[in-house]
């Protein structure tokens, strides 16, 4: 039996990026690393350069999750090959 359809479309939601986060050994602090693209094409480590000075090896989860409009991040990169 087909599905009731629902009146009005479902929306999309606005594309504001994806969320890598980690955690800053040096500061104790989680810090959010914000890319514009989607980082699932390639989850190897990548080196971070974080704010507190030093580099960090992350690894890129496959389970990223989008960003939302007002979630703060402390990088920004386009691609995951601007770290690699």
């Amino acid at each position: 039996m087909p599905q009731p359809r629902r009146a009005g479309k479902r929306n999309e939601p606005q594309d504001f990026g994806w969320v890598i986060s980690f955690g800053c050994k040096t500061t104790g602090t989680l810090r959010r690393l914000k890319v514009d693209t989607d980082p699932s094409s390639d989850t190897s480590p990548i080196e971070v350069p974080c704010p507190c000075g030093e580099t960090h090896r992350v690894t890129v989860s496959p389970y990223r999750r989008r960003r939302a409009a007002d979630e703060p991040f402390d990088l920004e990169v386009k691609s995951l090959d601007e770290l690699r």
